[in-house]
This record gives C-alpha cells, structure tokens and sequence, in this order.
C-alpha cells in the first residue's frame, strides 16, 4: 500500500489506538473560561481568593471580573458566599460560574448592580439563595444566574469563534478528534447566540475535527416557531457541509435540559433528598410537554439528547422517547448523566437502544461528592449512583463524554476512573485520601477494553460518526492516538499517569508532545 509520498512511522514500542470522540461537552464555555479567571486546575478555598487577587490586580481595566471553575466543597457548609468575593474585590462586581455551571457566585456589588434584594424573587426555573434572615448569600443557581450575567459586557461572535478555536487546540493535545456540544444556540449560561459563529466556522473549514452541534431547546420560545428554527439551521449546516469529506461541522440532535444537579437540590428525584422531606428536585418541563416536544423533534429527523440527573427525569426521559413504537431505525436518542438509575428504567432503555451518555470522571469518592451530595441522598439512591457495570448488564450501550468545563475532558483521566472508580493521581480535585484510595461503589467498574470503546466507537456512534471513526478499519478516516504506553499493559491503577504523544485527525498530525517521531519516506 505504501508509495513514494507515505510516512513509515516506527512508534518505537509505543501504542496506536483509535482517536478518542466527547460525547456531551461545552467547548464554547470551556474555551471562553480559559481566557477569563480560570479556576479549573486548582482547588482549595485559600487558591482560589489567591487566583482571583492576582487577576483582579493584572486587569484593573475590567469592569467586571469573570470567571469559572469552583467546587462548592472547598467552602464552609459547601456553597460560597458573596462576602468570601468582597474579601479580594470590593470595588467593581465579580460573577463566577461553579465548575458545573449550575451555580453562580457573586459579590455585593454585582447584586446591587441587578436589583437583587431579599425582596427579589426567584426567577421560573432558578433560585436565589438566602441566608436566615432572607439577605441573599450571592450563590444565584440555574436561572437566577441570568438576572446578574445580564448585565456583562456583550460577547461577540468572534470571542466565541476563538473559544472554540482554544477549545479544539485543547481537545486535540488530549486525544480527541471529534465531539458534541451538547448545547447550541442561547442556553442557560451561555453569553451569546453560538450557532452563528459555528456556522462561520464551518463555512471557513476552521475545524480539524468532527463535530455534532445539538441545538439547544429553549422552554421560552413557542414550539411551532423553534421547530422550524431547529430545521432551517440543520439544512443550512447540511448545505455548507455538502461538498467536504469527513469532518467539521453536522446538526443532528436537539438537546433538551430536563432537570438539574443533585449537588443543590435541582435533579429531580422519584424520592425526596435526605433531609429535605417535600424536597425531589425541579422539572424544566412536565411530562406532556416532554412528550410533545420530543414526538415533533423526533418527527422531524433529529436524534434527541435529553439531560437528566435524578431518577425521576430519567423515568420521564425514557417515557418520552418510548411513547409510541421507541426510537426510530439508526436514531441515536441518548440520556445525558444519569447520576441516579434506577435499573428498571435501564431495562428499558436498552430494549428501546436509547445511548447512556455518562461522564466516567464523577464516579469516584471525591471530596465534591462526600460533602456536597451523598450527605443529601438516600442509601437506596447512593445505591443506584453512576452504575456503569449495572448499565452495562442491562444491555445499555455506554457512550463516554466530559461535560467540559463542569470537569476535565482527559479520557485518559476518564478511562481511569472507569476502571478503577477511583480518581486519577493527578486529578487536583481528586487528592484526598478516600478519592484516591476507596472506590465508589465497587463492583461498578468496567474493564480497560470497555472504558476505550465507550470513548471511542460508542462515542463517535452517539455522534452519529460511527461510519467514518472510532475505530481503526479500512475505508474508515485516519483517527489514531499513539499514547506512551498501553492501557492493556500498565498497572490498572496507573490508568491516569498515560500520556498522549500524538494525535492524528484524518491523516494529518494536529497535536504532537516530547520526541518527534521516527519517519522514513
């Protein structure tokens, strides 16, 4: 096969994979955080006042100062306050996203600048949390964020194209070639429109990669009218595309937020949280809604992707995309989470070959988790968290995703915790003793083969790109990793130290680290 213009590479001991795929990421926020104040690569309550210091004294000419990336665990009784802001920046306001982008952290000034008193009420679908005496604490959850982010300088779509241009560059230098934003349009917590800018980048063929835009469904616009949308923008997408191979950009799936996290009492459960008896969560929409909007999507041609944390959005989520005859031939309907399963309703997703769309990096005993959200449920529900094993029992089909920013996008990192329910030794939110040392629910792991597949084929078949990646094969798009050892080969818990060398997207090198590679023409 090889001619006078083929590279002969001599991987000199080390391992050639498929290229890896995201299954449910935001590379807009993401990419838009590592330009802000970042607080993603470091935890701790001293680290982060010590960050945010130094970027408040770097750019005196902000007049907002932003930011993402906390874990509530590092505070007092897990949840910030706005006085811990007002210690390092008192005199313009701050706005900070958590790292899961369900809570926003603010100071003083940033409530006074939106109006925000103990009068204010929440917002439909939003809390505002409150201390005793009913003064807001400034930590606005879901959509109370939007009564302060209001009011931030406009970002453009050319700060968006950038993010995802950053975000691409990062994807690639972790092994990954293709993904799914899993939210595009005008979401909760996104600053702008992010269709147009993916469009202009399609147009321009800006991406090294395969990428599935799932538009975001939005509870504010009519549904006749947002169905139409949802259509014109998937032709468009479809015309601009139409001449290109494989890779950039195809809108396949709309996406539907269902519920909330767990963590601050938005999933919504089938039973209350502990502690808190009348307690089960919030429901964006309500089960006909549900019904409706996803018998017209699917009417239409699209895959459905429908985020639900507790287990009672996921029962409403199978309900809806089961109602009728279940899923229509070669659709890809996934479920996004699922933080809490109860094993009947995974029987029926796997008899209706509906995609559990998971994020492996959360199911390990970190300090988030033992702090923030076991104490709030059940034993029977702490029984039933993130089973992968169980999934995998029931015939459901494990597609491997990030959720990028809410936590690292490393599959390496993934495939770790996959393996061992353990965090990753590198992980900075996962040092503590019982992360690195007790697993979450043993018995749950999956195998090291299992693990790469769910963050390869599986994920590229949840992107509907199964026909062209994912998996080495002839006739298929030249997709590899070569990584600096073989995950068969290593210590199960030296998983997480594995490095990516190189990563090759349709034959072209897009990422390489350390030692170039031998090449023989």
């Amino acid at each position: 096969m090889a001619g006078s213009d083929t590279e002969v590479v001599d991987l000199s001991g080390r391992t050639l994979i498929p290229a890896f795929h995201d299954a449910h990421a935001h590379p807009v926020l993401g990419g838009i955080n590592l330009v802000h104040c970042n607080l993603d690569d470091i935890h701790g309550y001293r680290a982060y006042l010590e960050r945010i210091a130094e970027y408040v004294h770097n750019h005196p000419e902000d007049e907002w100062v932003i930011g993402a990336g906390w874990y509530g665990d590092v505070f007092e009784g897990g949840f910030p306050h706005r006085h811990d802001l007002d210690y390092v920046i008192s005199d313009r306001p701050a706005v900070f996203d958590s790292h899961d982008a369900h809570g926003c952290w603010v100071n003083t000034r940033a409530l006074e600048a939106a109006g925000i008193d103990r009068e204010t009420p929440d917002p439909d679908g939003g809390r505002i949390v409150r201390d005793e005496s009913g003064e807001p604490t400034g930590l606005l959850f879901e959509t109370a964020a939007e009564l302060v982010k209001n009011l931030l300088p406009a970002t453009t779509s050319s700060d968006v194209e950038q993010a995802l241009a950053s975000a691409q560059e990062y994807f690639h230098s972790l092994g990954i070639v293709g993904w799914q934003d899993a939210g595009v349009g005008v979401l909760t917590g996104s600053p702008i429109d992010t269709y147009p800018p993916y469009l202009s980048m399609a147009e321009a063929s800006a991406f090294n990669s395969k990428v599935t835009a799932a538009l975001w469904w939005d509870r504010d616009v009519p549904y006749a009218e947002q169905i139409e949308t949802l259509k014109e923008r998937r032709d468009l997408i479809r015309r601009v595309e139409s001449d290109r191979g494989v890779g950039g950009v195809q809108v396949t799936v709309v996406k539907i937020m269902l519920d909330g996290v767990c963590e601050n009492l938005t999933g919504a459960l089938k039973r209350s949280y502990r502690g808190h008896d009348h307690e089960h969560g919030l429901l964006m929409f309500t089960a006909d809604e549900l019904n409706e909007i996803t018998r017209g999507v699917e009417r239409h041609g699209f895959d459905i992707h429908i985020h639900a944390v507790g287990d009672q959005a996921l029962k409403l989520a199978v309900d809806a995309l089961t109602q009728e005859v279940g899923p229509a031939t070669g659709r890809r309907h996934q479920i996004a989470h699922l933080d809490i399963a109860d094993p009947e309703d995974l029987a029926r997703m796997a008899s209706s070959e509906l995609i559990a769309n998971v994020q492996p990096l959360w199911a390990r005993r970190d300090s988030v988790l033992v702090e923030t959200k076991l104490p709030l449920l059940h034993n029977d529900q702490q029984a039933h968290h993130f089973i992968f094993a169980t999934m995998r029992d029931a015939g459901v089909r494990l597609a491997f995703g990030s959720d990028w920013p809410v936590s690292s996008p490393d599959p390496i990192w993934g495939i770790h915790v996959a393996v061992n329910r353990t965090a990753p030794p590198a992980d900075p939110h996962g040092q503590d003793e019982v992360a690195q040392n007790e697993p979450l629910l043993p018995g749950e792991e999956i195998t090291v083969e299992e693990a790469l597949r769910a963050y390869t084929f599986e994920a590229a078949r949840a992107n509907s790109y199964e026909d062209v990646s994912g998996s080495i094969e002839v006739g298929k798009s030249a997709d590899f990793v070569i990584l600096d050892s073989d995950p068969f080969d290593v210590d199960r818990r030296q998983l997480g130290d594995i490095r990516v060398e190189t990563t090759i997207s349709a034959g072209k090198v897009v990422y390489q680290r350390g030692r170039a590679l031998s090449v023989a023409m």
